[in-house]
């Protein structure tokens, strides 16, 4: 008999482990096509800001909406894209959103500085959930803004195997980490940049205007 009760506790006990694992993948599930549809959403409104720059030529409206798109996915405050100045050997802030908008957008720093410079020297993202470890990371920017980075994910704007700069989004909303969706996400954005960067010829110098 105690053998029985056995056998029928460790059935009963594996049938409810089985239930929370099938509940567990199908919340999985439901909140992995809940993101594939906000990113057919994002794709959405790229492709209209896109028609913008085919039809009237206008670059910032589509390198902004990209931004806004990298924000609102990775659920993060503050965003920027960054292109080289080849000839100053700088980096220019172009597209800034979050709280240093007005204050940074068009902000120069060398190009070998903090995380941004690093991607850009070696062609490669970087996600550092704590900035604190990651002896990359450059305090300027925030020294002189007063700005506070706990975490950031940065990847690199590359065109025909060449870097014009990189995208960076920084402090999620929520505290919780940055991950690998994240990483894809915003790589395919810095892609979409880069293209349209480069099939516009945008050049970052002295006058440059995403505008033109």
């Amino acid at each position: 008999m105690a053998g029985q009760t056995n056998e029928i506790t460790n059935i009963v006990r594996f049938l409810q482990e089985e239930n929370q694992r099938l509940q567990q993948e199908n919340q999985e599930r439901q909140e992995e096509n809940a993101y594939l549809r906000e990113c057919l959403r994002s794709i959405r409104g790229i492709q209209r800001a896109l028609s913008n720059v085919e039809a009237r030529g206008e670059l910032k409206p589509l390198l902004d909406r990209i931004i806004y798109e990298a924000l609102r996915m990775a659920d993060a405050a503050d965003g920027s894209l960054t292109l080289v100045d080849e000839e100053t050997q700088e980096v220019m802030f172009v597209v800034v959103r979050g709280t240093l908008h007005d204050r940074l957008e068009g902000f120069r720093m060398p190009v070998d500085d903090g995380l941004v410079g690093w991607v850009i020297a070696h062609q490669e993202p970087v996600i550092a959930n704590d900035i604190t470890q990651d002896a990359r990371f450059s305090p300027a920017i925030d020294a002189r803004f007063g700005f506070q980075t706990q975490s950031l994910i940065c990847v690199p704007s590359v065109s025909r195997k060449k870097v014009l700069g990189a995208v960076e989004v920084v402090n999620k909303f929520s505290g919780r980490a940055f991950d690998e969706r994240d990483l894809d996400m915003l790589s395919v954005l810095a892609l979409i940049a880069a293209a349209a960067i480069d099939l516009a010829g945008f050049q970052c110098d002295e006058n440059a205007n995403p505008e033109a």
